[in-house]
C-alpha cells in the first residue's frame, strides 16, 4: 500500500493509480466529525427529531478514534518507517514542526470562531467560549498553554500532545518494538481503570479533565504508529485481495458490534468499557472493526476507489489537517445559522448536507491550490 500522503509529507505529488484506501477512510471520518459537531449544537439546543444518520448512531465509537488510528499509522509509515529507519533527531524535527503547525492552526481557528460566539449567547454557552468572554485575559492565556479548549478543539490539542511525545515512543520502538507497544497498552489500561489519571483542564465544566485523555488515547495513536513503521497494512492488503475470508471476517465483527450496541435498547442493558474520555476497549474495538471493514472492501475491489463519491472522500482525507480545521469552522457556521435563524429539524438536515458539500468544495479547492503551488 502506498501510504505517503501530502498532508504528512513534503514529497512530490503521488503518481496515480495508487491505493487511496487510507485517504477514503480518513475522509469518511472527517465527514462524520463534521455532522456530529453540528448535531452537538442542535441536540443541546433541544432539537426535536432524529439525528442525521452517521455511524455514531449504530456503534460504540465516533469518527475521532479512526482519526487517531489513521494518523498514527501514517506518522509511523511516512516519518519513521523501518525501511528508511531515520535518526531520532530527524524524526523529532519533522513531528515537532508538524505539532507547531497544529498549534498555529488551533490558535487561528480559535480566533476565527470567536466573532460568531461573541454575537450569539447560545453559541457562546454551547461552545464554552463564554468562559473566555467572562473570565478575562487570563483565560486566553489558559488557552495558549492548552489548559482550556472550546468545543471541537479538544481533539486537536490531544493530537498536538501525542505528536510532541512521538519521539520518546520512537526511541522505545527502535530499541524493542514489542516492549514499546506493551508499555503503551499498559499505560492505556492504567488510565482506563483510574479515571482521575488525566490532565487537568479540558472543557470548563464537568470534572475539569481533558475530554480526550492523552494517557488513554495515546494507545490508539502509538500502537498504530508501530504498525505503520512496519507497514503491516501492506501485508494485510495483499492477503485480503481475492480472499473472501479476510473480507467477511471484519464485516462479521463489525456486525456483531453493531448488534451489541443496538441490543442495549432492545433488551435494556448497558455494555461496559465504552467511555469516550478514556476510549474504553469496546469503543476501541469497534473503531478497529470499522476501519478494517471499510479498508477490506476497497482492498477486495480496488475499482470502487474510482467511483466519484469515494474519490471525493479521498480528496477530503488527503489533507487532513487543513480539512479538519475547515470542518470545525463549517460546523460552527452551521450551528450558528441553525441556532440564530433556522430552528427546525428540516433546516438541521439541510445544513448537514450543505456542510458536507462545502467541506468537499474546500478540499478540492485546497488540492488545486497545492497542485498549482507545486508546479510553480
Amino acid at each position: 500500500m502506498t501510504v505517503e500522503n501530502p498532508s504528512f509529507s513534503d514529497a512530490a505529488p503521488l503518481v496515480a493509480p495508487r491505493d487511496q484506501t487510507i485517504d477514503i477512510l480518513r475522509g469518511f471520518a472527517l465527514i462524520t466529525i463534521t455532522i456530529n459537531h453540528i448535531t452537538g449544537f442542535t441536540d443541546r439546543m433541544g432539537m426535536v427529531g432524529r439525528q442525521f444518520p452517521t455511524l455514531t448512531l449504530w456503534g460504540f465509537s465516533s469518527a475521532a478514534e479512526i482519526f487517531f488510528l489513521v494518523s498514527g499509522y501514517l506518522v509511523g509509515a511516512v516519518y519513521f518507517s523501518a525501511a528508511k529507519d531515520p535518526p531520532i533527531p530527524a524524526f523529532a524535527s519533522k513531528v515537532w514542526v508538524r505539532a507547531g503547525k497544529l498549534y498555529a492552526y488551533n490558535l487561528a481557528l480559535f480566533l476565527v470562531l470567536l466573532p460568531m460566539c461573541w454575537v450569539s449567547p447560545d453559541m457562546a454557552r454551547l461552545s464554552f467560549y463564554r468562559y473566555f468572554f467572562t473570565g478575562g485575559p487570563t483565560t486566553f492565556g489558559q488557552f495558549l498553554i492548552l489548559y482550556i479548549q472550546p468545543y471541537c478543539l479538544e481533539i486537536l490539542v490531544t493530537y498536538i500532545v501525542l505528536l510532541a511525545m512521538a519521539p520518546l515512543f520512537a526511541i522505545m520502538l527502535r530499541a524493542q518494538a514489542i516492549v514499546a507497544v506493551l508499555l503503551s497498552i499498559a499505560l492505556y489500561w492504567y488510565a482506563h481503570q483510574n479515571p482521575g489519571f488525566n490532565i487537568p483542564g479540558g472543557s470548563p465544566l464537568g470534572d475539569w479533565g481533558w475530554n480526550f485523555n492523552p494517557a488513554s488515547w495515546q494507545a490508539l495513536f502509538f500502537v498504530a504508529m508501530a504498525a505503520g513503521r512496519y507497514r503491516l497494512l501492506d501485508g494485510l492488503r495483499r492477503k485480503t485481495q481475492g480472499n473472501w475470508y479476510l473480507l467477511l471476517l471484519p464485516w462479521i465483527i463489525f456486525a456483531a458490534f453493531t448488534w451489541l450496541y443496538l441490543a442495549q435498547d432492545w433488551y435494556d442493558f448497558s455494555v461496559m468499557y465504552q467511555s469516550k474520555v478514556r476510549v474504553g476497549p469496546v469503543r476501541a474495538g469497534h473503531a478497529l472493526s470499522v476501519s478494517w471493514a471499510v479498508m477490506s472492501l476497497f482492498w477486495m475491489w480496488p475499482r470502487l476507489q474510482r467511483l466519484w463519491i469515494f474519490r471525493q472522500c479521498a480528496i477530503i482525507g488527503s489533507n487532513s489537517l487543513q480539512t479538519f480545521v475547515a470542518c470545525v469552522a463549517i460546523s460552527y457556521a452551521a450551528g450558528f445559522i441553525w441556532i440564530e435563524y433556522l430552528h427546525s429539524h428540516a433546516a438541521y438536515i439541510a445544513l448537514c448536507i450543505t456542510s458536507v458539500i462545502v467541506l468537499g468544495l474546500f478540499a478540492n479547492a485546497y488540492r488545486r491550490w497545492r497542485t498549482r503551488s507545486a508546479e510553480d
